[in-house]
């Protein structure tokens, strides 16, 4: 039997598009500002999920210069969000299949370079609502930004999902108290995901009709 929903709460990042490759030839442009060599992808997307200060911090060891680093990194990524990002096969059926549904991005990127890269992938009609890292005072695996949108639509916890490929989704979904999807195709890391304990496991976004109304 199917569970039946009001609003449905995506993270961006490795859930909705794949935005690894241009984040991590952001983080090795900076990288090579700072006379570095560059990191491999995959070491690039382990940290992606949890906001970008979290990403250089790990990425970068010049801590004593990071606005200098942000600076550099900003300046790079907003020239080049959609230079390799593209949207995830499943994606547009499943949005097109719950189009009956409140469809809210809920990321931990900031909010003006998720508007950008929703409307350069051709996607901003199919949401409510894009809530970033810097919409509400805590990021991500913290309930705020889920807690935000159910305020925002008066939508009961039960009544509401959270997809995404990190744990820190599934944390947030469960903190806030919303039925949780994990998505295997993404930037996190699957071990960890499955750790986490989703209510749902899926390996493509279309799924989600499977189990859900």
């Amino acid at each position: 039997m199917k569970i039946a929903v009001d609003l449905i709460m995506f993270d961006l990042d490795g859930t909705l598009a794949d935005t690894g490759p241009d984040l991590a030839d952001a983080v090795n442009f900076t990288r090579a500002h700072f006379k570095l060599e560059p990191l491999p992808n995959a070491l690039v997307y382990s940290h992606v999920g949890y906001g970008v200060e979290h990403l250089l911090k790990h990425s970068l060891p010049q801590q004593d210069q990071f606005p200098e680093v942000m600076r550099v990194f900003l300046e790079r990524y907003e020239n080049h969000l959609l230079d390799k990002t593209v949207l995830y096969p499943g994606v547009l059926p499943a949005l097109d299949c719950f189009r009956d549904k409140r469809r809210v991005v809920v990321t931990n990127k900031m909010h003006r370079l998720s508007v950008a890269i929703i409307r350069g992938l051709g996607v901003e009609d199919r949401f409510d609502a894009i809530l970033g890292g810097d919409s509400v005072s805590d990021k991500k695996p913290h309930p705020a930004l889920l807690n935000e949108v159910l305020q925002r639509y008066q939508v009961p916890p039960a009544k509401a999902l959270m997809v995404g490929d990190g744990e820190t989704d599934v944390e947030a979904g469960k903190r806030a108290g919303v039925v949780t999807c994990g998505v295997t195709y993404g930037l996190g890391n699957a071990n960890d995901l499955r750790a986490a304990q989703p209510d749902f496991l899926i390996d493509d976004l279309i799924q989600l009709s499977d189990y859900f109304c």
